[in-house]
């Protein structure tokens, strides 16, 4: 029997031995130093095997990946996008004209001139009224800009104008002084022979009242600034005396002094004059002549007889001053009369004779505002209205016929070419300043809130935009604003965390009290102050969004710094690092490439949890009105433009439902996601 050597018998029975661990292990003949076997024992095939085991985690992942599809690529393949504003014909009762009575005057140039200011051209309504209650015919006025006298003349029923008048002095007339009124004991000390009967009661109650001027016993009397505060002068305005400069203009010229003294100006048989106080009780009086007229004023309003052709500011504006004049005028290169008939028509006519206008101081005008309207729909409404006056009723109709207008807004013709014309119902109601006139019209409108068809499948908003386009972009607005506050808190909170723990001493107490102080900022409230902020600065929906991301980013932080100085705390002692700082490596990379790589695990739990957080409140931000501006769409603005009421919940449930549904699979896709990384990162899982 020949002799084994010992070599050949140990290697015979380490073949045993291997092979009866294979077939121990079931491994079919794999040993443990095979590759496959490292493979399949590596760290990251691990994590992977364990996260594609958790059901949920793979559910929140294929939604995740759907939500990324549907917000980032979704919108490169439909047709509408974001901020597209879709319009519509629809029949529906809707304005067709307005009706009012004018009583403001309008100003018309009649040439320009820069010695009357802006100020006395607003001015002139107020003149106006002071001449209609005070019956005058002509109000002399100072340009308190230029210094300029201006003259308004009454022409004749509602024209006025508006000229420069020059100024010569005719005399001074002097007040007589009557005595001395005492405001806190109301009597009266004369300067001469006191004045019989109850005149020191009269000046009491017209002091009292507020009246600088009071008449007693046929004479006119005014108050004046006395030497005291407590006293007033009390002058004679119709008992004084004047001095001719250039001979005596009459006793009516000084009797209407008195009495038009405190006015600063009167007219008698077509002259204007006016008193200029230079002393205390002594007034330049000054004739005005000379008169030349810029501007005239009219509630009169001129309708063409043809509404296809408009009237030019210069037709009107003659037309207006030639009215109380000589009755013809020229404008555009043509000629026309213009006159009033018994029955207090004014009527325009060319220079052949026909109607080119009537003027009136009632005005219909269509829903845009232009003169459009034929002069029979005028007259009938101005007639339907002065029943209703009569009748005291706010609200009236008539039947008119209008053009026949299609589903398409456009004008149905007839075989020859001519318009259809359709019997219209027309209601005019009372409004507190106007007429409304409105009719059943196919109007060409914005698409608001459509209900959900084939050209919009989940319809439109308030603002007409398609709903599923602004899903797409609101997604997109919502998961960018997550990701980028994530990284931010991530990056804040790594830094922060990584010098706290590795240094610790006092570097660790002071980041640690500035984590604490992050803890006890109130989040909201500055959020809603940073919300005005933007608001009064106007910002732009992108800039809003920048800063908004910089904002819950730099709020956030503390408690990823939190929980990186917990591991890097319980990992600086260990063997490896020992060996780093023994190989002299600079700080910065201890920290950089040794222990935060070690912390990533739950740095990636972390932040995939708190990308559901960011999302909802930036969802709640915009709900708010806090976050991004329209037209910007983000899922909490979507959600804010039907939320205004529950009438509008309950009717626009096609707008908000969707987007309710999108945050919730989101943020639930989040956590199921954030709950898998977290059970594969965990090394005491059995599985």
């Amino acid at each position: 029997m020949a002799k084994k050597d010992f070599n050949e018998v140990l290697k015979a029975r380490e073949e045993r031995e291997r092979q009866e661990n294979a077939r121990r292990a079931g491994e079919n003949g794999m040993t443990l130093d095979d590759a496959a076997r490292v493979k399949v024992l590596s760290p990251g095939m691990l994590v992977f095997k364990r996260f594609i085991r958790n059901k949920l985690a793979i559910v929140g992942s294929v939604i995740l990946i759907c939500m990324f599809l549907f917000s980032f690529v979704g919108p490169y393949f439909y047709r509408y996008g974001q901020t597209e504003v879709f319009s519509t014909y629809r029949t529906m009762n809707a304005d067709y004209a307005s009706a009012k009575e004018r009583t403001e005057h309008v100003l018309y140039t009649l040439a320009e001139t820069d010695a009357i200011s802006s100020t006395a051209r607003n001015q002139m309504n107020s003149n106006i009224k002071k001449m209609e209650d005070e019956g005058l015919n002509q109000l002399v006025t100072i340009d308190e800009k230029t210094g300029n006298i201006l003259v308004v003349n009454r022409m004749g029923d509602n024209v006025y104008t508006l000229g420069l008048g020059q100024e010569s002095q005719i005399g001074t007339y002097t007040v007589a002084n009557i005595g001395k009124f005492n405001t806190k004991l109301g009597n009266v000390v004369f300067s001469s022979d006191p004045i019989p009967g109850e005149f020191a009661a009269a000046a009491s109650a017209a002091y009292s009242a507020g009246q600088s001027v009071f008449e007693f016993d046929g004479e006119m009397y005014m108050f004046a600034e006395g030497a005291a505060s407590k006293e007033r002068n009390i002058y004679c305005t119709t008992n004084g005396t004047m001095k001719w400069s250039n001979g005596n203009q009459g006793d009516a010229v000084l009797e209407a002094i008195g009495e038009n003294l405190t006015a600063g100006s009167f007219s008698l048989d077509g002259s204007a004059y006016s008193m200029t106080e230079t002393a205390p009780g002594v007034y330049d009086v000054s004739v005005i002549s000379g008169s030349e007229d810029y501007v005239v004023s009219s509630v009169l309003t001129f309708d063409p007889m043809d509404p296809s052709k408009q009237l030019s500011t210069a037709f009107k504006t003659q037309a207006l001053y030639h009215l109380y004049t000589d009755g013809a005028f020229e404008a555009d290169g043509q000629s026309y009369t213009i006159s009033i008939d018994d029955e207090e028509v004014i009527t325009v006519r060319d220079s052949a004779g026909n109607d080119i206008a009537l003027g009136s101081t009632f005005i219909v005008r269509d829903s845009s505002g232009l003169d459009s309207l034929s002069m029979e729909f005028k007259e009938i409404v101005q007639e339907t209205i002065n029943e209703m006056d009569e009748k005291g009723v706010t609200v009236s109709s008539f039947v008119y016929p209008l053009p026949e207008i299609d589903e398409n807004g456009q004008t149905v013709v007839d075989e020859n070419g001519n318009t259809n014309m359709v019997d219209t119902e027309i209601t005019i109601t009372r409004k507190p300043l106007e007429y409304a006139i409105t009719c059943e019209q196919t109007v060409y409108m914005i698409n608001r809130f459509d209900s959900p068809t084939n050209a919009h499948p989940f319809g439109t908003d308030g603002d007409g935009m398609d709903i599923l386009a602004r899903m797409m972009a609101g997604g997109r607005v919502s998961l960018l604003v997550g990701f980028v506050v994530v990284i931010l808190e991530t990056l804040l909170g790594v830094i922060m965390g990584g010098l706290a723990g590795y240094f610790g001493g006092w570097v660790d107490n002071l980041i640690m009290r500035l984590v604490d102080i992050f803890y006890c900022i109130p989040s909201m409230p500055i959020l809603i102050i940073l919300g005005s902020l933007f608001d009064a600065l106007q910002m732009t929906p992108y800039m809003r969004l920048f800063w908004l991301m910089a904002v819950l980013g730099f709020l956030g932080w503390a408690g990823i710094a939190r929980l990186v100085r917990g591991q890097i705390l319980s990992l600086r002692g260990q063997d490896f690092m020992v060996a780093t700082a023994a190989t002299g490596l600079p700080v910065s990379r201890r920290i950089f490439r040794h222990l935060i790589p070690n912390v990533m695990p739950q740095l990636i739990v972390s932040a995939t949890m708190g990308l559901g957080s960011v999302i909802l409140t930036e969802s709640t931000l915009s709900f708010l009105g806090l976050g991004v501006k329209h037209p910007m769409a983000t899922w909490g603005t979507m959600i804010n433009s039907v939320a205004k009421s529950t009438e509008s919940m309950i009717k626009y449930t096609y707008i908000w439902i969707p987007v309710g549904l999108l945050i919730c699979l989101t943020v639930i896709a989040f956590n199921f996601v954030g709950d898998g990384l977290r059970d594969a990162f965990d090394p005491k899982m059995k599985r």
